[in-house]
Formats: C-alpha cells, sequence, structure tokens
C-alpha cells in the first residue's frame, strides 16, 4: 500500500497545479481561488520549508517555474510573469469576462498549453478552450466547446497530449506534433461515469500510465495505457485536485486538495481537506519541459 502523508501547510480552498522543479529541487504550487503561489522545498520527515508565498488579486490557474526565478502564470483571462519580490507583468485580457484560465501544461517544444474554465463554479459549463501560446507570442486555439478543461499531461514521447473535460467526465487523447505544432482531433480515452466522482489534475508515468485525480473521489488513479484501471491510492480527503511527480527519483507524487463545498461537518470528518500530500510511488514519473521564453500576446 502506497504511504500517504498530509504535509504540515494551511488549508487550501482550492490547491491545483502542483509543480516540481528538478534544477533547485523546489515545488510548487497555487491556491487558485485564494490569488495564491506557495513554493516550498521538501524536507525529511515529512516536513516542508515554505520558501515564498505571493499573493495575487484574482484566480491564479496554473504556475510554472522559470530559469531565472520567475513564474510564468496562468493570471484571471491573462498570462504573465511574477518575479521574485511579486512585481507582476501580464498580457492582454485572452478571455470573455466569464471566464478565466485554468490548468496548464508545457509542450516539449517549450510552448504553454493553458485551458479555461467558468469564473463562477457553478457555470454554465460550456463555451471553454483550450489554447496555446507560440514561441512570438500569439495565440492559438487548439480546441473549442469544452465544459470545464482541466488536467493536462504528455505521453512519454511527447506524441499524445492527454486532456481533461471535467464537466464531461472524460479523459481525452490527441495526437501531438510538437516539431510543427499540428495537434488531432480530440477522442475518448477514459470516461467516468461514477455518480459525484469528477476527473481533474492529470500526470504521466515514465512507463506512460495515465494518472488522474479524482474530484469527489478521494483517490488518485492509474490507468494504463489502454485505457484500463491499473490501481487507486486513496488520499482520504473528498476532492482531490492534481499530482505531480516529485523528488530526486520521481517516486513520489506532490497531491493537491480542496476544501471548497465542504460543510463544516464535512470538514471536521476530514480535517486534512485541502492539505497537500505526498505519495510514496512504486513507479517513476516523467520531469516537465521547460518553458521556451518568449513574448507574452500584447
Amino acid at each position: 500500500m502506497a504511504a500517504v502523508t498530509a504535509l504540515p501547510v494551511d488549508r487550501h480552498v482550492l490547491a491545483e497545479s502542483p509543480r516540481w522543479d528538478a534544477a533547485t529541487g523546489t515545488m510548487s504550487w497555487v491556491d487558485i481561488e485564494a490569488g495564491r503561489l506557495i513554493v516550498a522545498r521538501p524536507q525529511p520527515d515529512a516536513q516542508v520549508d515554505i520558501l515564498r508565498t505571493l499573493d495575487f488579486d484574482e484566480p491564479v490557474g496554473c504556475a510554472f517555474r522559470l530559469g531565472d526565478a520567475r513564474f510564468l502564470l496562468a493570471l484571471g483571462r491573462r498570462l504573465g510573469f511574477v518575479t521574485a519580490v511579486g512585481d507582476v507583468t501580464t498580457s492582454r485580457d485572452l478571455l470573455p469576462d466569464h471566464q478565466r484560465f485554468n490548468d496548464g501544461v508545457i509542450d516539449p517544444a517549450g510552448r504553454l498549453i493553458v485551458g479555461s474554465t467558468a469564473v463562477d463554479p457553478a457555470g454554465p459549463h460550456e463555451g471553454n478552450v483550450l489554447l496555446r501560446l507560440e514561441h512570438d507570442g500569439e495565440i492559438t486555439t487548439l480546441d473549442t466547446g469544452l465544459g470545464i478543461s482541466n488536467g493536462l499531461a504528455f505521453a512519454p514521447d511527447g506524441k499524445t497530449l492527454y486532456s481533461v473535460d471535467s464537466a464531461a467526465g472524460v479523459i481525452y487523447a490527441r495526437d501531438y506534433d510538437y516539431e510543427t505544432g499540428t495537434v488531432g482531433e480530440r477522442r475518448e480515452f477514459v470516461r467516468i461515469d461514477e455518480e459525484g466522482v469528477e476527473p481533474d489534475g492529470l500526470a504521466v508515468d515514465a512507463d506512460g500510465a495515465v494518472w488522474v485525480a479524482l474530484w469527489g473521489g478521494s483517490a488518485v488513479r492509474r490507468y494504463s495505457a489502454d485505457g484500463s484501471v491499473d490501481r487507486e491510492v486513496s488520499i482520504g480527503v473528498p476532492h482531490v485536485t492534481a499530482l505531480a511527480f516529485i523528488g530526486s527519483t520521481l517516486q513520489h507524487a506532490l497531491v493537491t486538495t480542496a476544501s471548497r463545498d465542504l460543510d463544516d461537518a464535512a470538514l471536521r470528518e476530514h480535517p486534512d481537506a485541502g492539505k497537500v500530500f505526498v505519495v510514496d510511488l512504486d513507479v517513476t514519473g516523467q520531469y516537465g519541459y521547460r518553458w521556451r521564453p518568449g513574448p507574452l500576446p500584447q
């Protein structure tokens, strides 16, 4: 059985976008609805040093550490950079007023792919998009008509892009040519039709298996490349939001969770809801790709 440990950090409303930066040995995540970015370094015995906490006046959908200690952010309806001391530079608005950016991923060529969702968690969940920031600062629309664009991850060879539509309960797969930028039509990889359970964040391990965080499902689940369920690891809180492989061996996962939508009784029953967890695994993950520097859309 995988060991699951809650880290001694504050409860979050909607923790997401866990990342590992091998160059600095640090990890990061965001609290979307609190508008917060947290940077930390893991320590022995399930301890953690919080190195930086940066607060913003709008939701932070995802964040990626750059080589110069800045972060690339999806901030509300814009993309932007934040420095180590909190100075922010942003693009123009890229989404309509009722949408905001959600989860993202860096592709093998160093481009940001990021999806959208409704500003109001109650919806309506329709008309959302999947966008790509090109090296010249232009925006390419990869997909439209999504409900809640959520987790994104690449197969080990970089030629398949997996993406979640939480509202549809589906993990999609697309052929992806990172050299030309050509993206194939989405096809259903896995459909999750369990009552009260939605797929959320994604990660793909070195074997090509797809891990998904289960909102309402209290777990992370591993699907083999053929779409069959391989295993499930209980996290012990209702809303599991995302995961990322961390550490020198990439055999641990940083798992984020949420306390949103839980009443007082549920929070008493699940006091670790909204915490971040470390899970010891017997599989090896993949390193994330680095963003290739370029301009923001103006």
